[in-house]
């Protein structure tokens, strides 16, 4: 019966994680060319679960890289607003564990580095939005200057648990200037990701006074109806929800900044002398690169700690 109850209570402790949905990562069990199972496992972060217990880029799964089950699922313009999707199981602590800090970005060398794309302090995921990929869209934009040809998105992902996930998907970009970046369009965009059948959003324009002074405009999002699929499991954070308004978020518009000259993604909480605040804060990043979301102001900001 001891035996029982310590199993019982791992089990209940690992519960509750999230992962990228669209696109769809390596090794997923909704990633067409996966022709397994696919991984039960890629919610769950790093240092958890019994397996992944050094940090490894993807999961491990960039070996999957020229085979036919890394095919590519996406092909995104370069410049081009495009949205991604995460989603999770209920636990003790919900599957959001309320929030978080998450960053996007992109590999031109087959995983030796990411660099950044988009980086969201606070809020990510949604706190109040559920754990259907429905209620977890993130709008953002392919920088404009990523080389034509094969790349490896990568989702990464830090709750208040000091705890960190990664998950990554092989996408094809098309149009790359491989020159200078533009000046990255508004983060508004349609919520046109697979699976997502919620209201579109408005096109972001600039506000009234800034177009008048000259000054950088300041693009707004419009509120987004998002209606998550029933699911009948119930936690401590993520009861379901009527409708639920993504909140309005306001986004400079950020100078360019060319592919190559943005920062890596932060890694951190595996054991590599960098680590992030634990309960009381979210993750602010030392380096977001020039496209940060700002989160609601539920909890505060804070540093990573460390050798980061």
């Amino acid at each position: 019966m001891f035996t029982s109850l310590i199993i019982t209570t791992f089990a209940t402790a690992v519960l509750g994680h999230m992962q990228l949905n669209y696109p769809p990562p390596f090794n997923a069990t909704n990633n067409p060319h996966t022709t397994g199972p696919g991984d039960p496992l890629l919610q769950y972060p790093f240092l958890c679960c019994g397996r992944n217990l050094v940090y490894n880029p993807c999961k491990g799964y960039l070996s999957m890289l020229d085979t036919p089950e890394g095919a590519s699922v996406a092909t995104w313009a370069a410049g081009s607003t495009q949205n991604f999707s995460i989603s999770g199981t209920q636990g003790t602590l919900g599957g959001t564990h309320y929030g978080g800090s998450c960053q996007v970005g992109f590999s031109v060398d087959k995983g030796k580095t990411f660099q950044v794309a988009t980086s969201w302090e606070g809020n990510c995921p949604h706190r109040t939005n559920g754990i259907s990929p429905d209620g977890q869209v993130f709008p953002f934009t392919v920088p404009a200057d990523l080389p034509t040809g094969d790349a490896v998105f990568a989702w990464t992902w830090f709750n208040r648990e000091q705890e960190f996930n990664m998950n990554c998907a092989a996408v094809t970009i098309t149009g790359g200037t491989g020159g200078a970046a533009a000046v990255p369009a508004p983060a508004s965009a349609p919520l046109g990701a697979p699976g997502n059948d919620s209201a579109p959003a408005a096109a972001a324009t600039p506000s009234p006074a800034s177009a008048s002074t000259g000054a950088t405009p300041v693009y707004t999002t419009e509120v987004i109806l998002v209606t998550p699929r029933s699911n009948p499991v119930r936690g401590l954070f993520n009861n379901i929800l009527p409708p639920v308004p993504i909140p309005v978020v306001e986004r400079q518009a950020s100078p360019p900044v060319s592919y190559s000259q943005r920062p890596v993604l932060l890694i951190a909480d595996v054991n590599n002398g960098c680590e992030t605040p634990k309960t009381t804060a979210e993750v602010k990043y030392p380096n977001p690169g020039p496209d940060v979301v700002p989160g609601d102001g539920a909890y505060p900001l804070a540093l990573p700690s460390g050798s980061c």
